[in-house]
């Protein structure tokens, strides 16, 4: 009889266990969401700041729009943002929503792009 209670006592314990596990890797994963929201409205942030800084001039306010000399940006894949900022030319077999050609180099946004490309496509 003792054994089965010992037997007992430790299957309890076991599964008591196993179950603080399963809720410590969910309240885990909960946190990682939050912290990539956190990371991701933060980095919004800093590309609508990037963006009213450099880019409002000739783009929109909103970059869904069309800007005064610059296209709508809403929906501009990073690397697209990336070569046309740093070199002024656009990858390979893409099609450029305006064909000229007079946007000036900005190298020094170049490791704020991200945070652009966040911000870009947000609105």
């Amino acid at each position: 009889m003792s054994r089965l209670f010992f037997a007992l006592l430790v299957f309890v314990l076991v599964s008591n266990c196993e179950n603080k596990s399963i809720d410590q890797e969910n309240s885990e994963a909960d946190q990682k969401k939050i912290n990539k929201t956190i990371a991701l409205k933060n980095n919004i942030e800093k590309g609508r700041g990037v963006y009213f800084a450099n880019c409002v001039s000739c783009h929109n306010n909103n970059p869904k729009k069309h800007g005064s000399i610059g296209p709508e940006l809403y929906g501009v894949p990073i690397e697209v943002l990336m070569q046309k900022i740093v070199s002024g030319k656009y990858p390979e077999n893409y099609i450029p929503k305006r064909k000229s050609k007079i946007m000036p180099l900005m190298p020094h946004l170049n490791k704020k792009i991200s945070n652009l490309h966040a911000f870009i496509n947000s609105s």
